[in-house]
């Protein structure tokens, strides 16, 4: 996985060069992420997952042979499943396959979330004015992007089964609907959750850097009322120089209440719902004809 690891090693690399870190940190930051790698390379992992797409084709093989008694994967006699030599090649090829990158990618999303978990629990330094809206940890939004690939697979898989039933049997236009929103919906919580760990430490952050700022921002207008009406005050005149100007107080105060509780974005959630929504493109035009949905799109532009 060439481009899921050289994303990972951008993100790694952020937060080492944009000085997130606080020196005492350092030490566990590499730590957790010699860990992760350890865990996502692991041979033991990837011989587990393997014997699991085994033994899971194993069943799923034999269910519909089962079911309808004889299908092109095998035939059912005397209670026994007898497997086609297609049966076969499916059984121990085809799908121990799928299910081990299935497996394997589920595995390597859990060691990332997990690493991502153990890096919010370390003192990090946010700033909650950042123009990233997320205190310094926006670059954390490419995360979801790199299981792209992976939800777009999943989704045609899904997709194809979908057309399949359909082919079959007739379903409501709105249990299909319902279906495709649902699996968008999980998708989004899933590749989303991971980045949740961080709004802890953002709330915290926010309302930390709101109190700060809003003190500057009192003692400012005390300033500047004393210059203008000749009061005096106990504030050093020199401290008093040394804060920012009341526009740039106001820049940064209206920055940290625009600061979102994570890292994700917009564009991030519209990713992965292109990603998952792309595959499902052929069911909504066995729902919808083609020649309906023209006439709907020249009807709003005409």
């Amino acid at each position: 996985m060439p481009y899921a690891d050289s994303r990972f090693q951008i993100l790694g690399r952020q937060f080492r060069e944009a000085q997130l870190l606080s020196p005492a940190d350092i030490a566990r930051f590499e730590a957790i992420v010699n860990i992760a790698d350890r865990k996502s390379s692991s041979g033991i992992a990837e011989g587990v997952i393997l014997a699991a797409g085994l033994v899971i084709s194993g069943f799923t093989i034999a269910l519909p042979i089962q079911l309808a008694g004889a299908v092109w994967e095998g035939t059912l006699a005397d209670g026994q499943v007898q497997l086609s030599w297609a049966g076969m090649a499916v059984r121990y090829v085809s799908q121990p396959l799928f299910f081990f990158l299935v497996l394997r990618w589920g595995w390597w999303f859990l060691v990332w979330a997990a690493l991502l978990f153990r890096v919010s629990r370390l003192k990090l330094k946010l700033i909650p004015p950042h123009p990233d809206r997320a205190a310094g940890l926006g670059f954390l939004a490419i995360y979801p992007s790199v299981f792209s690939g992976f939800v777009f697979a999943l989704s045609c898989v899904v997709s194809a089964n979908m057309l399949k039933d359909l082919g079959v049997e007739q379903h409501p236009p709105e249990l299909v609907w319902f279906a495709i929103a649902g699996w968008l919906g999980l998708n989004l919580m899933v590749f989303l959750g991971p980045l949740l760990v961080f709004s802890g430490p953002l709330f915290a952050a926010r309302e930390q850097a709101l109190l700060e700022y809003g003190r500057m921002a009192t003692r400012q207008h005390l300033a500047l009322r004393r210059k203008w009406t000749g009061e005096t005050g106990d504030e050093n005149p020199a401290e008093a120089q040394a804060l920012p100007s009341l526009s740039e107080l106001q820049s940064n105060v209206q920055a940290i209440r625009d600061m979102g509780y994570t890292p994700a974005n917009r564009g991030t959630v519209v990713h992965i719902i292109v990603a998952a929504g792309l595959p499902f493109l052929p069911v909504v035009l066995k729902l919808v004809p083609l020649d309906n949905i023209l006439k709907w799109a020249l009807g709003k532009i005409l």
